[in-house]
């Protein structure tokens, strides 16, 4: 489990000189995933479980979505796609699939993954603020490079995932510690997300932000506490991401404008921009109908098991994964507006989200049972 928790550290900071280090032909970050594949794998062996063959739809679409992909790479590229960057994405995504399913089997473990998500996303905000401290006075108007994730908009969406989700956590029973850990991972998270100035991300915080006020009692005190939070960031001089919404610069519109000429093609043309800012638009450019219809099957189905997941999680000791289903729900909710302003299939963070997603009910019937009784249910659940 300790390679696994390490790797789901690195998520949110791809980028970060550490995990890129070699070592020989292949990078830190690749070799602990390759360990820990291999480790779920013994897991596999060992306990008869086999994720891929788990009877929940989102895993279903995933497969599917997997399949197109992978299809899509080889008849693009041949035998060349064993060394191109889009095969391995898509691999090292059905690799943290596998992981993810085998190793998120208990409450316990599902907490540790989110508090080092959260770590790690509020880490790389802070790597944003230093970015932003150290070249703004130099550039009028500058913004981050989005710290380790090298891009503002990849860490705005990481954030767009995860702050619902810690701001459910900390409306259940936790230890002080954790209350105060997650208070402050909010707040450098919140500070990170003004100096990315997304907005795409924005209205997909917004979206986040309204599920989970519909879901709260105390709405005043969220409110309350959003508006606490966000009030440092209002002082903050430079661009933020309301203010390229409501005053876009040349730049912004000139972007704006690149974006709306691909959503008008359809395709990837020969403009500047040369990324369909748009995830939906990405897959159906490059997998047709076959790779669309299996992602935002993902989505949706991802959805609807968060909903079902929350209706069970009736007895005091599912609080918790209630709160990570509710929080799943709302960042999933949020990213499906982001996508349509960024291109995020290799978000591994993304995909960490949507595989915890299918993880979640094996979590619940497990807190049920005896532990006697769990080789049983771990045969039902593989088939």
């Amino acid at each position: 489990m300790i390679v696994f928790y390490i790797l789901v550290f690195t998520l949110p900071m791809p980028n970060h000189p550490l995990w890129a280090a070699h070592v020989g032909p292949f990078t830190i970050l690749k070799l602990i995933g390759m360990l820990g594949l291999l480790i779920a794998l013994f897991e596999m062996l060992r306990t008869g479980v086999f994720p891929v063959l788990s009877k929940y739809i989102p895993s279903g679409w995933y497969l599917l979505y997997f399949l197109a992909a992978s299809i899509s790479v080889f008849r693009a590229k041949g035998m060349d796609a064993f060394s191109a960057p889009d095969f391995w994405y898509v691999l090292s995504g059905f690799c943290l699939f596998t992981m993810t399913a085998m190793m998120v089997s208990t409450a316990e473990r599902l907490r540790r993954v989110v508090l080092l998500v959260l770590a790690s996303i509020a880490m790389n905000s802070l790597y944003v603020a230093r970015e932003w401290q150290a070249y703004h006075n130099f550039y009028p108007g500058f913004r981050t490079w989005g710290g380790k994730s090298d891009d503002p908009n990849y860490f705005a969406v990481a954030v767009v995932l995860w702050v619902p989700l810690t701001v459910f956590w900390l409306l259940g029973k936790r230890p002080r510690w954790e209350k105060w850990f997650c208070i402050g991972c909010i707040g450098v998270m919140l500070v990170g997300f003004t100096l990315a100035a997304s907005r795409g991300g924005l209205i997909g915080l917004s979206v986040a932000m309204l599920f989970l006020l519909m879901h709260v009692k105390h709405r005043l005190k969220i409110i309350a506490l959003v508006l606490l939070l966000a009030l440092p960031m209002s002082l903050l001089p430079g661009t933020s991401a309301l203010d390229r919404l409501i005053h876009p610069t040349s730049s912004d519109q000139e972007s704006s404008e690149f974006r709306l000429e691909i959503a008008k093609d359809g395709v990837i043309i020969q403009i500047p921009f040369h990324v369909a800012h748009n995830t939906y638009m990405d897959v159906a450019a490059n997998m047709g109908l076959s790779g669309l219809i299996p992602f935002v099957g993902v989505l949706i189905g991802s959805v609807f098991t968060l909903r079902k997941v929350v209706k069970r999680a009736t007895a005091p000791e599912d609080v918790m994964v209630r709160q990570v289903a509710l929080g799943l729900q709302a960042g999933i909710l949020g990213y499906m507006v982001c996508a349509f302003f960024l291109s995020t299939l290799w978000l591994q963070v993304f995909w960490l989200c949507t595989f915890l997603t299918m993880s979640l009910p094996r979590v619940l019937h497990l807190s049920h049972v005896p532990v006697e009784a769990e080789p049983v249910l771990t045969e039902v659940w593989a088939k």
